[in-house]
């Protein structure tokens, strides 16, 4: 069985499972730069160090910051044992509006 057959296969059985919890971490010179970790598998060696910070506990996609996608936090999760995204500067209330005024026009 290659790499991506075994992905899909822990992927396909953790997605019945329902999403899992996630660990994020923010780093310092990039706070728009977030690793998101499931909470059942181990940090990246990247991550231990003064580069990042804790960023929290994620255990519903509709609270996550803006820019995480739950179905590339899958994937990614299935190749690598963690997912990378850029946050949204801007912030949830602006994003909001912004969709609130795209419905207008």
């Amino acid at each position: 069985m290659n790499i991506i057959s075994l992905a899909l296969t822990k992927r396909s059985s953790s997605s019945a499972e329902g999403d899992p919890a996630y660990n994020l971490f923010r780093r310092h010179e990039e706070p728009q730069l977030y690793c998101a970790v499931p909470e059942h598998y181990p940090v990246p060696s990247f991550i231990i160090g003064e580069a990042w910070d804790f960023g929290g506990r994620l255990d519903n996609a509709m609270a996550a910051p803006l820019g995480f996608d739950a179905g590339a936090a899958r994937h990614g999760v299935a190749l690598t044992g963690y997912y990378l995204f850029l946050a949204d500067r801007r912030g949830h209330a602006h994003a909001a509006h912004d969709r609130l005024e795209t419905g207008r026009a």
